[in-house]
This record gives structure tokens, C-alpha cells and sequence, in this order.
């Protein structure tokens, strides 16, 4: 199945000023605070940058079990790479792995979609005609082929955002009535006094969640209709950190009642001690909310994450949106029964200016994140050794990652890795990058801030560009935190074009579909400028926004609407 291409564009570039709102002095502080520090224990994860990036083993060939196939998905330009499968120049990395998942783990639609447009397919994008008014439509950005109508959420599934924690609520109320029916309602009134502690922590864990569900949706509205209001705002933000903080208390309630539990057993009462003591550990999976990663940002547009396939090391890999699925060089992949390759294939990354192939194999397991955010099983695609060198130099190792994670819902390349989370934290992810430096955060689960504005669609989906004074043009592109500077269209840049690049000093300012509101706006400089591109020639190459709008203020994928291709929120600072 061939890949969902994606674009990207060359070139480093600085950091642009962000949109301030008068947050005041607590700043980020609902997230470097409230979620961040405060949350390394219970239902809400926290974990450091370890800094490992050592790994043992090596990567499987195992022979393919399903026909191989072949996909190409653009990316930001290239290093040069040193080997006789290809030879490509350029600068930073960027994107992931085409996938040839097992059907296990590809959703149906993935499957019985047509292949979109890769660079191999020398397939040339619909123009549509431009609409009247002052909104023109780019003719490569509103081509109808599909790109991005295509979920890579495992198996078309649905996420309901609060149902983890409703089911949690519920196993805790189980296991109350399990101790208090089997203690007291049988006559056995020194279980049921000892039962007494952990019902009480129950009771706790039970209030906790169940504020944290009534009141985080109020918590965040307030945040928002006081920006720009001094006290008003600062307050607001203060009862949005505290109810962050909840479903971290109700998870440190649950760790205690699990370990008070068996003291019921010790008393007469050992199968209410085990049934209330299984019920618990489900409630403290189900009642995961939030889980929290340090981002480091390096290359000025590359975020690095760490994570562990299969058992293996805490290795850094690249964050990016505008993609889906993991693909890992396979020596830092663990090799304890990591089982046989599900299947295989050949990808690659690239748009019409520059592209490198290399070949994989796929192997279904497990991915930690750290502190407990560990999914469930899901097809990873292995570099194969042969191609290990191409895969490295393409710029993975001079920016320090040995691998890639696409968190999108509907780029394409493989399953969509956090969606398989427990608990809430499949909910979605929050990007928070250069928070203090060149650390960022990233949160898996439900939306911790308030959002200002959407785009449907995660990360592909319909969005307005205007550059300068000029008419707003529709374009439907990628919202691609690994895109570097990104790319456009020479029909979008009109006279700011300067060669394959945007003169210095332009404006770019880049509205919702409808466009009323501005998701963000940034000024050309000698470095930050997107790659121009032919849109009458072009064949790969498709708008992209780059890491700019991630420089600017946290971007939550939501994971949870209808259809599964998911919706990109700006988020409030």
C-alpha cells in the first residue's frame, strides 16, 4: 500500500516571535507546573529525557510473511547520504516510514483506499479552478485525491474522550462493593474493619476523578475568557493547574488502596482481597489521564522524545506530526520475543526536489514512553541493516535520533503509536516545545489547555494563507511540527516569490479554513523562509506549514472526532 505523501521543505531557520497573551507570571505554568512536575506519580505520568541512546542487538530481516510493498513520503531535505541507494543533499531531518503494517494493525480504510500520490507514482495533483473573491484556491493545495481522508488510528478505532475514566469510576465502585459484601456482609466484622481503609482511599480516588470530570471543561473556559484581564487571568489559571492536578491524586490514592487491600485477605477474606485488588489495578490503568514527556528541541526545528520498543533501550526519536506510525533502526530494538516480521517494504521521504529509498521489515510490539504510558501492541517498522546507513545519514544521526514517531491521525505510513495508550491518554497529544530553552513538553491524553482555534484534520486538513496584503489562498496542507521551514506553492507566493524561496521581509499569515481567525503569522527572514514549488510541475510536493506554528504556542491532535482523521488545535499560551 503505497504511503500518504507529505512535504516539507529545506533549510534551518530562527525561531520567530511568538503570539504573547497576557499570562503573567505564571506563564506555561499549567503545564510546566500543574502537569509537568506534579503529575510524576498516580493516574498522570511524568518523565524525563533520560539521555540514553545506547541500544544492544540488531535488527531482524526476517523474510516477509505479506508481499512487500512500495511508498515514497516527502520530507524536509536531506543530508547527504553516503550509499549506492541514493544520493540526495539537503538539510534537516524530518518525517517517518512508509508502513506495511499487519492487517492486525492498519485500520480497513488504510487498506481498501486507493495508493495516494507518492514522488514513485509520477501522478500529476487535480487543479481545481480558484473561487471568486478574495480567497483564491491554490491549484496543488484543494486537489480532490484523497489526501488525508484516510484514518491511521488502529483499526478505525473510536476514541470517546472521558470513557476511560467513567470505566475507572466504576471498577473502584466494584471493588467497594466487593469488600464491603464480602467483609461485612458475611459476618466478618475484623475484614470489614480493616476493609474500612482502602474503601475510604477509594472513596478518595472516586472524588477526585469525578471533580477532575466535572470541572476540567469550566477550568478552561475561564482561562480563556480572562486573557488579557490581570488577577482575573492569573486566578483562572491557578484553578486550572489544581484541577490538572486531580487525576494525579486520585492515582496515588489508588497505589495506596492497592496496597491496603491485601490486608483484607490477611483477615478471612483473601478472594474479596483479590477480586476488590484486581478491579483497583484496572481502575489505575483506565484512570490514566495525563502523561507527560520532556521534548528537547535540536537543529532549531527537530523535537527528540525517548522511547523503548519491545523491551529495548530509552532511545531519542523524532516527534512529528505531519506522519504516522514508528519506524526505529532496528539495533535499538529489543530483541526478547520480539517475535517474527509481520510483513515488509520499501519507503522513503522526499518531494520533487530531493527523496532517498530504504527498505523495513514490521514487528508488532509494545512502545514505552516511561513512567507507565505503554501501549499496547502495535506493528513498528524495523529498518532493515542494508538499508540502516541510507536511513542514518538522511540526517537522524547528526541531529541525534535513531528514529522517527509520526503521531498524526491522518498523514499516513503506519498505525498511529499513542493512540494505543490506555486509559485516557489516547485521547490525543499535546506539542509544547521551547518552554525553557530548548525544552518543550509533550502530554498524552485530553486537552490540558483551553484552544483558541481548529483545523480539521490532524495534521492534514484546510487552512487560508495570505503573504502580505494579498488575497487569502485555500489550501489543504500539513500541520507538520517536523516540516522545518515547510513549503507552498508558487501560486500561494505570487510576486514574494525569490527563486524557490520567499523574500525577507515578507509576511506570512495563515488563517482558519473559513478565514476569520489567524492561527499564526511570522515575517521572512534570510533563514525561516518555506521552499517554493511549482504547483503546475509538482508532483510530491504539497503545502506544508513546517515547525513555524509549533514555535509559536502549545497544538493539540485530537484523536476523538468522527471518522478518525482527527482535529489540530492551537491551543491558548
Amino acid at each position: 500500500m503505497a504511503q500518504k505523501s507529505k512535504t516539507t521543505a529545506g533549510g534551518r531557520h530562527r525561531k520567530p516571535s511568538r503570539v504573547h497573551h497576557s499570562y503573567g507570571w505564571l506563564g506555561a505554568g499549567a503545564v510546566t507546573l500543574g502537569i509537568g512536575a506534579a503529575l510524576a506519580s498516580g493516574s498522570a505520568v511524568a518523565a524525563a529525557d533520560s539521555g540514553q541512546s545506547g541500544g544492544s542487538g540488531a535488527g531482524n530481516s526476517t523474510s516477509s510473511t505479506k508481499p512487500a510493498v512500495s511508498a515514497t513520503h516527502s520530507r524536509g531535505p536531506a543530508r547527504t547520504v553516503s550509499s549506492s541507494t541514493a544520493a540526495v543533499s539537503a538539510g534537516p531531518a524530518k518525517a517517518v516510514v512508509a508502513a506495511a503494517p499487519s492487517s492486525s494493525s492498519v485500520p480497513s480504510s488504510a487498506k481498501t483506499t486507493a495508493a495516494p500520490l507518492s514522488r514513485a507514482s509520477h501522478a500529476v495533483l487535480a487543479k481545481p479552478k480558484p473561487t471568486a473573491g478574495a480567497t483564491t484556491t491554490s491549484d496543488a493545495a484543494a486537489a480532490t485525491d484523497g489526501y488525508g481522508d484516510t484514518s491511521y488510528l488502529p483499526d478505525n478505532q473510536v476514541i470517546v474522550p472521558g470513557a476511560a475514566v467513567k470505566l475507572a469510576l466504576q471498577q473502584i465502585a466494584d471493588a467497594q462493593q466487593v469488600l464491603q459484601a464480602q467483609t461485612w456482609g458475611t459476618g466478618n466484622v475484623i475484614a470489614g474493619l480493616v476493609s474500612l481503609v482502602p474503601q475510604a482511599i477509594l472513596a478518595q480516588s472516586a472524588l477526585s476523578l469525578t471533580t477532575w470530570q466535572n470541572s476540567i471543561e469550566g477550568a478552561q473556559t475561564a482561562v480563556a475568557n480572562t486573557v488579557n484581564i490581570p488577577i482575573a487571568h492569573e486566578l483562572a489559571e491557578l484553578s486550572l493547574i489544581g484541577t490538572l492536578l486531580l487525576p494525579s491524586v486520585a492515582g496515588v490514592a489508588l497505589d495506596v488502596a492497592a496496597l491496603t487491600t491485601p490486608l483484607v485477605g490477611l483477615f478471612g477474606a483473601p478472594a474479596a482481597a483479590a477480586e476488590a485488588s484486581a478491579l483497583i489495578g484496572q481502575a489505575k490503568q483506565n484512570g490514566q489521564v495525563y502523561a507527560v514527556r520532556l521534548m528537547r528541541t535540536v537543529e532549531t526545528t527537530q523535537q527528540i522524545v525517548y522511547l523503548s520498543v519491545n523491551g529495548g533501550p530509552m532511545v531519542p526519536v523524532l516527534l512529528d506530526s505531519g506522519s504516522s506510525g514508528l519506524s526505529i533502526l532496528g539495533k535499538y530494538v529489543g530483541q526478547e520475543n520480539l517475535g517474527p516480521a509481520t510483513g515488509s517494504g520499501s519507503s522513503g521521504y522526499g518531494d520533487d526536489t530531493i527523496s532517498v529509498r530504504y527498505y523495513y521489515h514490521t514487528y508488532n510490539t509494545t512502545i514505552d514512553f516511561g513512567g507507565g504510558a505503554v501501549t499496547a501492541p502495535v506493528s513498528v517498522m524495523v529498518v532493515d541493516p542494508g538499508s540502516e546507513a541510507v536511513y542514518d545519514n538522511y540526517g537522524h544521526a547528526s541531529a541525534g535520533f535513531v528514529g522517527v514517531l509520526g503521531i498524526g491521525a491522518n498523514p499516513g505510513g503506519g498505525t498511529t503509536p499513542n493512540a494505543l495508550l490506555p486509559g485516557e491518554l489516547k485521547d490525543g497529544i499535546m506539542v509544547y516545545q521551547n518552554i525553557l530553552g530548548p525544552f518543550g513538553l509533550v502530554v498524552f491524553g485530553p486537552n490540558p489547555l483551553p484552544s483558541r482555534a481548529s483545523v480539521a484534520g490532524a495534521s492534514i486538513g484546510n487552512f487560508q494563507v495570505k503573504i502580505n496584503d494579498g488575497p487569502s489562498t485555500l489550501v489543504r496542507g500539513n500541520i507538520d511540527s517536523g516540516g522545518v521551514n515547510g513549503n507552498f506553492p508558487a501560486s500561494v507566493a505570487g510576486s514574494a516569490a525569490d527563486g524557490t524561496g520567499l523574500k525577507p521581509g515578507t509576511r506570512v499569515s495563515v488563517y482558519t479554513a473559513d478565514g476569520l481567525t489567524l492561527l499564526y503569522t511570522y515575517t521572512i527572514t534570510a533563514s525561516n523562509s518555506p521552499t517554493i514549488y511549482d504547483d503546475s510541475t509538482a508532483e510530491a510536493s504539497r503545502p506544508n506549514t513546517g515547525n513555524i506554528p509549533f514555535q509559536q504556542g502549545p497544538i493539540y491532535l485530537d484523536y476523538s472526532t468522527p471518522g478518525g482523521l482527527g482535529t489540530t488545535y492551537f491551543d491558548f499560551l
